[in-house]
Protein backbone atom coordinates (compact mmCIF):
# COMPACT_ATOMS: atom_id res chain seq x y z
CA UNK A 1 0.00 0.00 0.00
CA UNK A 2 3.05 2.60 1.13
CA UNK A 3 4.59 2.02 -2.33
CA UNK A 4 1.59 2.75 -4.49
CA UNK A 5 1.12 6.03 -2.52
CA UNK A 6 4.85 6.93 -3.17
CA UNK A 7 4.55 6.04 -6.76
CA UNK A 8 1.38 8.54 -6.80
CA UNK A 9 3.45 11.20 -4.79
CA UNK A 10 6.31 10.74 -7.81
CA UNK A 11 3.67 11.28 -10.51
CA UNK A 12 2.01 14.46 -8.78
CA UNK A 13 5.68 15.69 -8.03
CA UNK A 14 6.99 15.15 -11.73
CA UNK A 15 3.45 16.71 -12.80
CA UNK A 16 4.01 20.10 -11.06
CA UNK A 17 7.88 20.41 -10.28
CA UNK A 18 8.95 18.63 -13.56
CA UNK A 19 6.76 20.32 -15.74
CA UNK A 20 7.88 21.42 -19.05
CA UNK A 21 6.85 24.56 -20.57
CA UNK A 22 8.06 24.42 -24.10
CA UNK A 23 7.78 27.45 -26.82
CA UNK A 24 5.03 25.86 -29.07
CA UNK A 25 2.52 24.68 -26.16
CA UNK A 26 0.21 27.91 -26.60
CA UNK A 27 0.71 28.05 -30.25
CA UNK A 28 -0.39 24.83 -31.38
CA UNK A 29 -3.43 22.97 -31.29
CA UNK A 30 -4.11 19.24 -30.18
CA UNK A 31 -7.00 17.05 -30.02
CA UNK A 32 -7.48 14.11 -27.69
CA UNK A 33 -9.35 11.33 -29.18
CA UNK A 34 -9.59 7.12 -28.53
CA UNK A 35 -6.22 8.02 -26.50
CA UNK A 36 -5.03 9.51 -29.18
CA UNK A 37 -3.40 13.62 -29.43
CA UNK A 38 -3.52 14.96 -32.64
CA UNK A 39 -1.41 18.11 -33.24
CA UNK A 40 -2.02 21.00 -35.55
CA UNK A 41 -0.69 24.78 -36.49
CA UNK A 42 -4.04 25.83 -37.03
CA UNK A 43 -7.43 25.93 -34.87
CA UNK A 44 -10.55 23.97 -35.71
CA UNK A 45 -13.66 23.33 -34.05
CA UNK A 46 -12.25 19.99 -32.75
CA UNK A 47 -9.41 21.51 -31.29
CA UNK A 48 -8.33 23.35 -28.52
CA UNK A 49 -4.88 24.79 -27.53
CA UNK A 50 -2.67 22.64 -25.94
CA UNK A 51 -2.00 24.41 -23.15
CA UNK A 52 -5.29 24.62 -22.12
CA UNK A 53 -5.32 20.71 -22.31
CA UNK A 54 -2.17 20.38 -19.78
CA UNK A 55 -3.73 22.61 -17.44
CA UNK A 56 -7.28 21.07 -17.40
CA UNK A 57 -5.58 17.60 -16.88
CA UNK A 58 -3.52 19.22 -14.11
CA UNK A 59 -6.32 20.56 -12.55
CA UNK A 60 -8.09 16.84 -12.64
CA UNK A 61 -4.90 14.94 -11.34
CA UNK A 62 -4.60 17.21 -8.39
CA UNK A 63 -8.08 16.41 -7.13
CA UNK A 64 -8.01 13.01 -8.19
CA UNK A 65 -4.75 13.04 -5.70
CA UNK A 66 -6.72 14.59 -2.84
CA UNK A 67 -9.67 12.17 -3.31
CA UNK A 68 -6.91 9.45 -3.81
CA UNK A 69 -5.56 10.59 -0.38
CA UNK A 70 -8.87 10.81 1.45
CA UNK A 71 -10.17 7.14 0.29
CA UNK A 72 -6.32 6.35 1.73
CA UNK A 73 -7.42 7.68 4.76
CA UNK A 74 -10.61 5.56 5.30
CA UNK A 75 -9.16 2.13 4.68
CA UNK A 76 -6.43 3.19 7.07
CA UNK A 77 -8.67 3.00 9.58
CA UNK A 78 -10.80 0.19 8.40
CA UNK A 79 -14.44 1.89 7.42
CA UNK A 80 -15.48 -0.22 4.39
CA UNK A 81 -12.30 -1.00 3.70
CA UNK A 82 -13.61 -3.89 0.86
CA UNK A 83 -15.65 -0.26 -0.95
CA UNK A 84 -12.42 1.89 -0.54
CA UNK A 85 -10.24 -0.23 -1.82
CA UNK A 86 -12.40 -1.21 -5.41
CA UNK A 87 -12.87 2.43 -5.59
CA UNK A 88 -9.52 3.28 -4.68
CA UNK A 89 -8.30 0.98 -7.76
CA UNK A 90 -10.39 2.69 -9.93
CA UNK A 91 -9.40 6.29 -9.02
CA UNK A 92 -5.38 5.19 -9.09
CA UNK A 93 -6.53 3.96 -12.85
CA UNK A 94 -8.33 7.22 -13.97
CA UNK A 95 -5.00 8.88 -12.11
CA UNK A 96 -2.99 6.74 -14.68
CA UNK A 97 -4.86 7.27 -17.34
CA UNK A 98 -4.78 11.70 -16.67
CA UNK A 99 -0.56 11.11 -16.54
CA UNK A 100 -0.08 9.13 -19.50
CA UNK A 101 -2.67 12.07 -21.72
CA UNK A 102 -0.24 15.19 -20.55
CA UNK A 103 2.90 12.52 -21.36
CA UNK A 104 1.74 11.96 -24.25
CA UNK A 105 0.84 15.88 -25.07
CA UNK A 106 4.22 17.35 -23.71
CA UNK A 107 5.70 14.54 -25.54
CA UNK A 108 4.09 15.17 -29.17
CA UNK A 109 4.43 18.90 -28.53
CA UNK A 110 8.15 18.15 -28.17
CA UNK A 111 8.30 15.99 -30.70
CA UNK A 112 6.88 18.87 -33.48
CA UNK A 113 9.08 20.84 -32.39
CA UNK A 114 12.17 19.47 -32.84
CA UNK A 115 10.54 17.58 -36.36
CA UNK A 116 10.41 21.72 -37.13
CA UNK A 117 13.48 22.80 -35.81
CA UNK A 118 15.88 20.38 -37.44
CA UNK A 119 13.41 20.76 -41.15
CA UNK A 120 14.34 24.38 -40.86
CA UNK A 121 17.83 25.00 -39.25
CA UNK A 122 19.80 24.02 -42.29
CA UNK A 123 17.82 26.79 -44.18
CA UNK A 124 18.23 29.30 -41.75
CA UNK A 125 21.44 28.36 -40.80
CA UNK A 126 22.40 29.37 -44.18
CA UNK A 127 20.54 32.92 -44.29
CA UNK A 128 22.41 33.72 -41.08
CA UNK A 129 25.61 32.97 -42.13
CA UNK A 130 25.14 35.49 -45.11
CA UNK A 131 23.46 38.36 -42.75
CA UNK A 132 26.22 37.77 -40.12
CA UNK A 133 28.82 38.65 -42.87
CA UNK A 134 26.92 41.35 -43.77
CA UNK A 135 27.04 43.12 -40.07
CA UNK A 136 30.15 42.00 -40.31
CA UNK A 137 31.13 43.63 -43.27
CA UNK A 138 29.57 46.89 -42.20
CA UNK A 139 30.86 46.94 -38.04
CA UNK A 140 34.44 47.25 -39.96
CA UNK A 141 33.34 49.46 -42.39
CA UNK A 142 32.27 51.92 -39.32
CA UNK A 143 35.21 50.91 -37.41
CA UNK A 144 37.50 52.06 -39.88
CA UNK A 145 35.80 54.77 -41.13
CA UNK A 146 38.02 57.94 -40.04
CA UNK A 147 35.78 60.60 -41.33
CA UNK A 148 32.63 59.19 -39.33
CA UNK A 149 34.52 59.23 -35.70
CA UNK A 150 32.87 61.97 -34.60
CA UNK A 151 29.41 61.59 -35.59
CA UNK A 152 27.41 60.14 -32.52
CA UNK A 153 25.05 58.36 -34.22
CA UNK A 154 27.82 56.32 -35.70
CA UNK A 155 28.41 54.76 -32.11
CA UNK A 156 24.74 54.20 -31.88
CA UNK A 157 25.16 51.73 -35.05
CA UNK A 158 28.03 49.82 -34.46
CA UNK A 159 26.91 49.06 -30.55
CA UNK A 160 23.15 47.95 -32.74
CA UNK A 161 25.66 46.11 -35.32
CA UNK A 162 27.60 44.40 -32.72
CA UNK A 163 23.99 42.87 -30.69
CA UNK A 164 23.05 42.08 -33.61
CA UNK A 165 25.92 40.11 -34.77
CA UNK A 166 25.86 38.61 -31.44
CA UNK A 167 21.94 37.80 -31.71
CA UNK A 168 22.84 36.15 -34.98
CA UNK A 169 25.81 33.92 -33.24
CA UNK A 170 22.90 32.80 -30.58
CA UNK A 171 20.52 31.31 -33.65
CA UNK A 172 23.82 29.96 -35.38
CA UNK A 173 24.70 28.25 -32.08
CA UNK A 174 21.09 27.00 -31.39
CA UNK A 175 20.73 23.29 -30.23
CA UNK A 176 16.55 24.16 -29.89
CA UNK A 177 13.64 26.34 -31.13
CA UNK A 178 13.97 28.03 -26.83
CA UNK A 179 17.07 28.86 -28.03
CA UNK A 180 16.10 30.75 -30.96
CA UNK A 181 12.64 32.46 -29.31
CA UNK A 182 15.33 33.81 -27.22
CA UNK A 183 17.23 36.26 -28.63
CA UNK A 184 14.46 36.88 -31.63
CA UNK A 185 12.99 39.94 -30.35
CA UNK A 186 15.84 41.75 -30.08
CA UNK A 187 16.58 40.66 -33.46
CA UNK A 188 13.38 41.55 -35.12
CA UNK A 189 13.77 44.61 -33.29
CA UNK A 190 17.72 44.85 -34.46
CA UNK A 191 17.01 43.94 -37.85
CA UNK A 192 14.51 46.77 -38.94
CA UNK A 193 16.43 49.77 -36.94
CA UNK A 194 19.50 48.40 -39.14
CA UNK A 195 17.61 48.49 -42.02
CA UNK A 196 15.87 51.67 -41.75
CA UNK A 197 19.05 53.52 -41.05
Amino acid sequence: MNKIFMVILWIVFVLWFGSIFWYFEDKVYCNIENNDVTISLRNYSWTSKCKVYVDIIQQNALKMYDEIMLINSYIVQWEDVYYWKKLLEEKKSEFIKLVNYRTQIVSVVNRFEKILFDKYYDWLQKEMKDYYLDLESQYYSLVNDVSQKRWSGNELKKTQLKQQMENVSSILDAKNLDDIIKVSSSYIYLKKQIEWK
